[in-house]
């Protein structure tokens, strides 16, 4: 009986750990009714990326919080002051124009979408009600807000009728991503040389997900409880290098030299920059800061893991101070999800400008 005992006690630490990263807000039938309309107005007047959305948008989040319970305020506080690594919603109705097509339409067609567009409009008051601005950089992404994620360019399961030879690691591929905190990596929260700080988060909804393909998350706290207190400050140290992503303009971003994985942060107690296969570790580095490197490595290879299925009716906040996030190879070539970024409260970034919000990167 004693060990029954002991597992219980065990198990319930385990699921209360694995839980306090990660929080749900559901919404009622009234509240979800209450988003698609707002959404739709912000659709309307061409999504995320037109002049007057981000108004729009602060101004739904407000009226929207006046519905919300005094449980789901406090969810939201607690990802708004960057305590969190997931919240996910539910209840979000769905969209009666994205019926599930027979092959993925091009990325051309979608981005002009009005439904598509509902579901960005959609995630960018979302993020809105945890204090984060919608907002994309200049070298990423062309500049545009809302960015479509799912195999336009080759690497997944089923190969694509012109399945290029060249297949690039992004989100705009087929390929495997591993576990990675988006891009830029030079900063967390406030700028450096001109620089400005990686995204506060994304946030990720489905259009269409038919084989319930997961995306799956990896929170940072427990990592770095495991590398103890000797190796997280190896981390902050700047014996680390990263190459050039994928998804930058051409001609714009370049690889970054000599910058740390882990810093500490005032607000929220660290912040985290990582990418599984684009950072290295100095060649002449202390052997301190490489053994750093390698158990971070081993510990994210051994890490718990948050998976989530992404649909309509669903959205993904991610704190990509405070998590990593990842994916198999797509396995349905019509799997779409819809990604936006954020920028926290506390974040300082270089802007270019203010409606859309546009910053350097």
């Amino acid at each position: 009986m004693e060990n029954l005992l002991d597992f219980a006690v065990a198990s319930t630490k385990e699921f209360a750990t694995k839980n306090t990263e990660l929080q749900k807000i559901v919404f009622d039938q009234q509240q979800a009714r209450s988003l698609q309309r707002f959404a739709k107005e912000i659709a309307d007047i061409g999504g995320p990326q037109a002049v007057g959305a981000k108004t729009k948008a602060a101004f739904a989040a407000s009226e929207l919080k006046v519905s919300l319970s005094i449980e789901q305020h406090a969810v939201l506080q607690r990802y708004s002051d960057g305590l969190l690594s997931v919240l996910v919603y539910e209840g979000l109705e769905k969209v009666n124009g994205l019926a599930l097509p027979s092959k993925l339409p091009t990325l051309e067609n979608l981005e002009n979408d009005t439904d598509v567009l509902l579901i960005a409009a959609r995630n960018q008051i979302l993020l809105k009600l945890v204090d984060h601005k919608t907002f994309a950089y200049d070298i990423e992404n062309d500049g545009k807000l809302v960015r479509l994620v799912g195999n336009f360019k080759g690497g997944g399961a089923e190969l694509l009728q012109d399945e290029p030879r060249k297949l690039e690691l992004s989100s705009h591929s087929g390929l495997a991503l591993g576990p990675h905190t988006e891009t830029p990596y030079w900063c967390s929260v406030k700028a450096v040389d001109g620089h400005s700080p990686a995204p506060s988060a994304l946030i990720l909804s489905g259009v269409w997900n038919p084989a319930k393909e997961p995306t799956t998350v990896i929170p940072a706290a427990p990592l770095l409880e495991k590398l103890g207190i000797v190796n997280t400050l190896a981390l902050t140290s700047k014996y680390f290098h990263f190459t050039r992503s994928d998804s930058f303009v051409d001609g714009m971003g370049e690889d970054g030299r000599f910058v740390s994985i882990v810093d500490f942060d005032e607000n929220s107690g660290f912040s985290l920059r990582f990418n599984a296969y684009r950072f290295s570790v100095d060649k002449d580095a202390p052997q301190l800061v490489k053994t750093a490197f390698a158990k971070l490595l081993e510990a994210i290879a051994g890490a718990d893991l948050i998976k989530y299925s992404l649909s309509q009716e669903s959205a993904m906040v991610i704190n990509n101070c405070r998590a990593l996030h990842c994916r198999d190879v797509v396995e349905d070539n019509r799997r779409l999800l819809i990604r936006l970024f954020g920028s926290s409260k506390f974040a300082q970034p270089v802007v270019l400008s203010q409606d859309p919000l546009i910053l350097r990167g």
